[in-house]
């Protein structure tokens, strides 16, 4: 195999709307991970389903790494918005990468913007700015406004900061490309917690218990379906833009914030 690009999603619903995207798509598992083998713009990829969170984002990369030769690495997925300008399904190049830790900095992703101008030129409503990974999810309207106000950063997620740990090890590109779950006004449902294994599997007994639970249960899933959907549709089609402009902005010597 050639060298490869670890395509990294923490959820199996995530890896199954990317792994039509991918030509020649073979399965397997590696360390417990499930991953798809295939060809995107005429490269190889291994699409990871990582599980939840920094750590097993960062993991699952140097898990791949010690098997494969990569080239590069994408955090891909859903995600919260911070702002009112982002709304259900819209995707998100970060143009830099902020942890969740004191006296963080953040780290600059100089393709951010030349590829959300590939998305916008297609007619994708893509937007650049910072993404945040953080250890809890935002819940609600206020924390999520909260960490705007502190940081500037516009989207966040659980992920993305591990994979640009674990590239850093590597000396190797990164990027990110996330889609907007759940809008900076919405909340999320504590139950969703319930719903979701670490691994990144849908818990199916939580989920039952959500929708035979409350009324104000089944109201936040209806809400949730619907982000999802348009979520679901833009981050598909957008890998498909997003990786190709990628490529060629990441030839050898480029730097490794691409």
């Amino acid at each position: 195999m050639t060298p490869a690009t670890a395509l990294v999603v923490a959820l199996a619903e995530e890896r199954r709307i990317l792994q039509p995207c991918l030509r020649a798509a073979r399965r397997d598992r590696l360390g417990g991970h499930p991953i798809v083998y295939g060809r995107l713009a005429e490269r190889d990829v291994i699409l990871v389903q990582a599980g939840i969170g920094f750590v097993s984002a960062r993991d699952a990369v140097l898990r791949v790494s010690r098997r494969f030769e990569l080239m590069g690495a994408w955090s891909l997925g859903f995600a919260g918005g911070l702002t009112d300008l982002l709304g259900p399904g819209d995707l998100v190049c970060p143009t830099a990468i902020l942890p969740e830790a004191p006296g963080a900095r953040e780290a600059p992703m100089d393709a951010g913007a030349p590829v959300a101008a590939a998305l916008r030129a297609v007619g994708l409503r893509a937007h650049t700015g910072t993404l945040i990974t953080v250890r809890a999810p935002l819940r609600t309207p206020e924390a999520k406004r909260a960490a705007h106000r502190e940081t500037g950063a516009v989207v966040v997620d659980m992920e993305a900061a591990g994979v640009l740990a674990a590239t850093r090890d590597l000396g190797i590109p990164v990027f990110a490309l996330k889609a907007i779950l759940d809008p900076v006004g919405d909340a999320l449902p504590e139950f969703l917690a319930g719903c979701t294994t670490p691994s990144g599997d849908l818990r199916w007994r939580g989920l039952l218990a959500a929708i035979l639970g409350p009324r104000g249960h089944r109201r936040s899933l209806a809400g949730l379906r619907r982000g999802a959907r348009e979520a679901r549709q833009s981050l598909r089609q957008g890998l498909t833009v997003a990786f190709p402009a990628w490529v060629a902005l990441t030839a050898p010597g480029l730097s490794s914030t691409m």
